[in-house]
């Protein structure tokens, strides 16, 4: 391992002691066999062991998911970011594990390998006994260590927070050593960026850019060669002063196989549906209070489907943030420079998470696409941790050294306390079951989404209308046949059409007919399948509202291959992908043989804050007693979690029981008692299954005056976006909504009133009584809404 200057040392010590401190975040996944299967993560698994069995058939890099969509078919890998489905694979190769375990590992190796890029990150400016303290922050604000891995289960988004902290380090390392280890490290950990999601992608990849911006105009570049007159060399040293940006771009561009792909080819799929209007992918609809942002932790209630929990910054991590920015103020903070930029982008990202950021989000096309603004919590977790790191740095400089000893290990202690909440994570089935792509069918015919996706994403722009399961395919799949996608119900009179899987991207058929006919195949049509008719290409016919692929045929004897392969736009996107890849290559050769040298060097860490061996074991004896803890004590105690029973939820603001048809029962609400005309007011419900649901029903709220009338109403197709027929008996559901009262209301008391009903029947769930007999179809609440 070499420092900035390129000098062999000894593993630092200190990163097994960030592991340590890791510990606690990964505990969860290590303790407990299998994943949850109420979150995106079994979408991720389904997608990985999807992308496994067509790498076992051959398929190095598909871009299509033959199984997905009834068996339609579905360009899922043509436009989600591949990276994280690969990685969770190699455990499989490797080690024999399934690929539930695979991806598991992933969620694993996100929040060790996310820790250790900040700690070697921080650990240059501002110290080792800092850099400990800010892989607490990091690994333990509360989006980074339960809300994307737990709560959402989103592996490829999880992924990335990982990837971009180890990205900086390398860059950094890179700007102060230009020597080719460090430039093949940060090119390839770039392209790895790019390849891991696709909107954080471009979010890390502004990041960067103006990181890198920063480095030059206020920090420094350092050259890297000596001063000369020699032309040559003073070509390459306005080259090497350009590193930060030529790595960007050069990594960027290794990943263009796949970028530049989705952006020529965007045109060929459905993307309004990424963007909603009003709905669960509205940017408006996911802005932050400040009073949110510095909120602490809640505890979580193990009795919900989806526990309640707070989209905050940490409490420690923020006040430890707002210290460092206090220092760097004062002029007294270590590594100013630096400092100052992280502190500029916590600024941006706090103003782009509220409200008032709402202009920008309406002028910037691209912003919208992120859907949710409180994404940015993910990046915002790695500028407070370098806060974090300015703060502890600053403590310890001003402290004489037997008490600045004890400072790390103490801020490490209170991170960790202050996150125990969220490491009371609710149990999940200890088997996941299979992850076949029957398994994939039944949750589709189940409703629960289609191709992994819930708002037809990807979709082709040629599909109109999204076609119904064919009972034929259907037949193929569950009795583990390749699927026979001809339409053999249009065949004419006396055709013979006999089908054959070469590969799950490859068919051929052989066909007989004695007149002219269109051969129809439940196969949706996208850029990249060919067809040959006897060895000659023709061009198919789309068949609508479907979108299926229609191949015309002449009458006689036919030979025809059905086939997935690049089109010009993936061509180009893989030249331009190798070029840059040649490109790093021949640069790390010049490096390498060039000798390259630095001239200055900067941003050395303060001697107290370096630390040894003494201060390491401290800090690792805190870890290490605040996981025991919580690992013997607390989590079997129940002492900092929720567990509602008894068709209760703790967590309601009032508890109101009522049963409706005998199915679904209402166990509390919260409500506002005052409200404002123009305003938009909080509603939830908590509802629980008394038995498996009939139907998947839907859900109203109403705001009713004192005739009865309706003057306000919130509509979801799914209470809690759940289906009901999914609901467990032994937990509750969430249900919130936000009810927009009119401009004109009049001021007095209003009314809530709640209910079920079946849009497919066209008729309401019965509110009934302990015997059984019908109240109505409404519950009727006793809160009243004033309205001043």
């Amino acid at each position: 391992m070499n420092d900035s200057n390129g000098r062999t040392l000894r593993l630092d010590p200190g990163i097994l002691v960030a592991l340590i401190v890791c510990g606690l975040a990964i505990w969860p996944f290590i303790s407990r066999s299998s994943l949850p299967q109420a979150t995106d993560a079994e979408l991720h698994i389904f997608r990985a062991a999807e992308l496994g069995r067509l790498l076992e058939a051959g398929e190095s890099f598909p871009r299509w998911a033959p199984n997905f969509y009834y068996g339609f078919g579905y360009p899922i890998f043509n436009y989600y970011a591949p990276l994280s489905y690969y990685v969770a694979l190699v455990p499989g190769l490797l080690l024999q594990f399934d690929v539930v375990d695979g991806v598991k590992l992933v969620f694993v190796l996100g929040s060790l390998l996310g820790g250790l890029g900040v700690y070697g990150y921080v650990s240059r400016i501002w110290g080792r006994m800092p850099a400990l303290v800010a892989t607490g922050a990091y690994a333990y604000a509360p989006f980074i260590v339960f809300v994307d891995p737990h709560a959402r289960g989103d592996l490829a988004e999880a992924f990335s927070f990982a990837i971009f902290p180890l990205a900086l380090w390398a860059l950094d390392r890179l700007r102060c050593c230009p020597k080719a280890w460090n430039w093949l490290i940060s090119v390839a950990l770039i392209a790895a960026l790019t390849l891991s999601h696709n909107l954080m992608a471009l979010v890390f990849a502004v990041i960067i850019a103006g990181w890198s911006i920063w480095q030059e105009l206020v920090s420094g570049v350092p050259p890297a060669l000596p001063a000369s007159s020699d032309l040559a060399t003073r070509l390459a040293g306005r080259l090497l002063r350009l590193r930060l940006f030529l790595a960007l771009i050069i990594g960027v561009g290794v990943a263009a196989f796949f970028w530049l792909t989705v952006f020529l080819e965007r045109n060929a799929v459905d993307l309004g549906s990424l963007i909603g209007d009003g709905g669960n992918f509205d940017y408006r609809n996911h802005f932050l209070s400040l009073e949110e942002l510095l909120s602490p932790p809640t505890l979580l209630d193990w009795a919900a489907t989806e526990p309640d929990f707070v989209l905050g910054l940490g409490t420690v991590q923020w006040i430890l943030a707002a210290l460092g920015v206090g220092l760097l103020a004062a002029g007294r903070a270590p590594g100013r420079k630096q400092a100052a930029f992280f502190a500029i982008l916590a600024g941006i990202l706090l103003f782009l998470m509220s409200p008032a950021s709402r202009f920008v989000w309406d002028f910037l096309p691209f912003l919208p696409f992120l859907q949710f603004p409180w994404r940015l919590l993910g990046p915002q977790a790695f500028a407070l941790a370098a806060l974090s790191g300015v703060a502890t740095a600053g403590l310890m400089r001003s402290m004489s050294y037997p008490l600045a000893r004890w400072i790390p290990a103490s801020l490490v202690g209170l991170i960790m306390l202050s996150s125990l909440p969220l490491s009371q994570v609710p149990p999940w089935p200890a088997d996941f079951g299979p992850t076949t792509a029957v398994r994939v069918l039944e949750e589709e015919l189940a409703g629960r989404w289609l191709g992994t996706t819930s708002t037809s994403d990807f979709v082709p722009s040629t599909v109109d209308a999204i076609p119904k399961p064919e009972q034929a395919l259907l037949a193929d799949f569950f009795a583990g046949r390749p699927l026979d996608r001809v339409n053999r119900v249009t065949l004419p009179e006396g055709a013979v059409v006999r089908s054959e899987e070469i590969t799950p991207l490859h068919f051929r058929y052989d066909v007989k007919s004695e007149t002219s006919f269109l051969l129809r195949l439940f196969l949706f049509d996208f850029p990249g399948w060919v067809v040959r008719v006897d060895g000659v290409a023709v061009e198919a016919e789309l068949g609508r509202p479907e979108g299926f692929i229609v191949i015309p045929l002449e009458e006689g004897h036919h030979f025809v291959e059905v086939m997935f392969v690049d089109t010009d736009a993936r061509g180009l996107a893989k030249i331009v992908s190798t070029f840059f890849a040649i490109l790093a290559m021949v640069i790390a050769f010049w490096l390498w043989t060039s000798r390259a040298i630095l001239t200055a060097t900067s941003d050395r860490s303060p001697p107290v804050c370096r630390g040894g061996a003494a201060e390491l074991l401290i800090v690792s004896a805190v870890a290490i007693m605040t996981f025991g803890a919580n690992v013997l004590l607390l989590e079997p105690k129940g002492w900092i979690r929720l567990e509602s029973a008894d068709l209760t939820a703790i967590p309601a603001q009032n508890d109101h029981y009522a049963e409706l048809g005998e199915q679904i029962a209402l166990i509390g609400y919260d409500a506002p008692s005052t409200g404002a005309s123009g305003s938009t007011v909080p509603f939830t419900a908590y509802w629980q299954a008394l038995r498996p649901p009939e139907a998947n029903y839907q859900v109203f709220v109403h705001l009713l005056d004192n005739r009865g009338q309706v003057v306000a109403q919130s509509d979801a197709l799914n209470p809690g976006d759940f289906p009901t027929k999914r609901w467990p008996t032994d937990r509750y559901v969430r249900d919130e909504h936000d009810v927009i009262l009119p401009g004109d209301l009049p001021a007095g008391e209003y009314q809530w009133s709640i209910g079920l009903w079946s849009a497919g029947e066209g008729r309401r769930l019965p509110v009934v009584d302990s015997a059984g007999l019908v109240l109505g179809d409404s519950v009727y609440l006793p809160g009243q809404l004033t309205i001043e």
